[in-house]
């Protein structure tokens, strides 16, 4: 039987720690060949402290790196191999576009004529080859990030590490170069590992997601399966569920607080006692009609937002709990307080024990 190839990239129990602040508690990770992984969580999650530990910048206290089956816990980030993008630019003021590109292969002292050639191809890939001989205080933001880029690619790294790098450009160039860098990194089947507090930035990007919380993994898996399948109450609302409603689980049906109706969701037969059901704002349905009965809720509406294709409306339903949901424009002709019925269709309800986050906090 033929061996399963070596992850490219792997990380085993790793542990970190800043004094008495446990940063990384037994974090483990193994990335393919060419696989796009983001790290997704909030500040002091521990994400950026994780690629910091990858790229070689500091070390772990307990645990192990390796790249292809070799350990390189103890190798300098310089013998790594590794492209680096950063949240700044990180430019030479005095150097060129071109210059800055080519000097990772400059202190490799690869040929000249291997420089002009992969300088070239990497300018072309993200765009600026008519910008070669600029200098960085003449390019806007977007630009200068790219030049990052170009750097990082332009020696064929094994695994290329992206830390935050657009959060310093403005909406419109952040997902023209989150486009740009899902082409670059396909193209040249990079293994890559990118750094975000954006759900949106990580479910546009990344072939698979690692969900931090508190210095832990607590769900890694594709986009969709994050999206639609979170694994607790933390990673729910982290990607977005914007709607939440304590439950009473018993034999596959929630009853809500207050006598305000219950839930069955598709998946909550094998939950049983106090839980949190969560729906995304955009799969509560707007019922026109006024019938009762499991999954219904009656609601008030409490405001409203036009959001230019769509309207967004809060809800108010029980004992001043609060609902979102989402409409196409002219889908549904509502003010504010009018009465009106939502359905939480049972397969788009997400259960989970309401103690599951217990299990999710690493020890202090």
């Amino acid at each position: 039987m033929t061996a399963a190839p070596l992850p490219r990239l792997a990380l085993e129990h790793v542990r970190k720690s800043f004094g008495s602040f446990l940063a990384l508690a037994d974090v483990g990770l193994a990335v393919p060949a060419g696989m796009f992984v983001s790290l997704l969580g909030p500040s002091g999650c521990g994400k950026t402290t994780l690629l910091r530990l990858i790229a070689g910048s500091i070390v772990p206290d307990q645990g192990r790196v390796l790249v292809d089956g070799e350990d390189v816990t103890g190798v300098p980030t310089w013998h790594r191999n590794m492209g680096m993008v950063f949240q700044s630019f990180a430019l030479f003021p005095h150097m060129t576009v071109a210059e800055n590109v080519a000097f990772p292969l400059e202190v490799r002292r690869e040929p000249e004529g291997l420089r002009r050639r992969r300088v070239t191809e990497a300018l072309a890939m993200v765009h600026l080859d008519r910008h070669a001989g600029a200098y960085p205080r003449q390019l806007s933001g977007g630009q200068q990030q790219r030049v990052g880029l170009a750097r990082a690619i332009v020696y064929r790294p094994r695994i290329l590490l992206l830390d935050e790098p657009l959060s310093n450009l403005d909406a419109g160039l952040r997902e023209e170069l989150r486009f740009e860098i899902g082409e670059v990194t396909r193209r040249l089947e990079i293994t890559s590992v990118y750094v975000t507090h954006d759900q949106r930035e990580a479910l546009a990007l990344s072939d698979r997601i690692a969900v931090m919380q508190a210095g832990r993994i607590v769900q890694f898996d594709t986009p969709e399966v994050i999206h639609r399948r979170p694994a607790s109450a933390f990673v729910a609302g982290f990607v977005g569920y914007a709607n939440s409603l304590t439950l009473e689980m018993q034999g596959g049906l929630g009853r809500l607080a207050a006598g305000a109706g219950a839930l069955r969701p598709a998946d909550g037969r094998g939950i049983s006692g106090p839980a949190i059901a969560f729906i995304h704002a955009s799969d509560v349905v707007l019922c026109t009609s006024a019938q009762l009965g499991e999954n219904r809720l009656v609601c008030h509406v409490a405001a409203i937002a036009f959001m230019g294709d769509h309207t967004e409306y809060v809800l108010e339903w029980g004992q001043g709990l609060k609902m979102k949901a989402v409409a196409p424009v002219g889908a549904a002709s509502l003010v504010r307080g009018d009465e009106v019925t939502v359905f939480l269709p049972a397969e788009k309800l997400v259960v989970v024990p309401a103690d599951a986050e217990a299990a999710d906090a690493p020890a202090r």
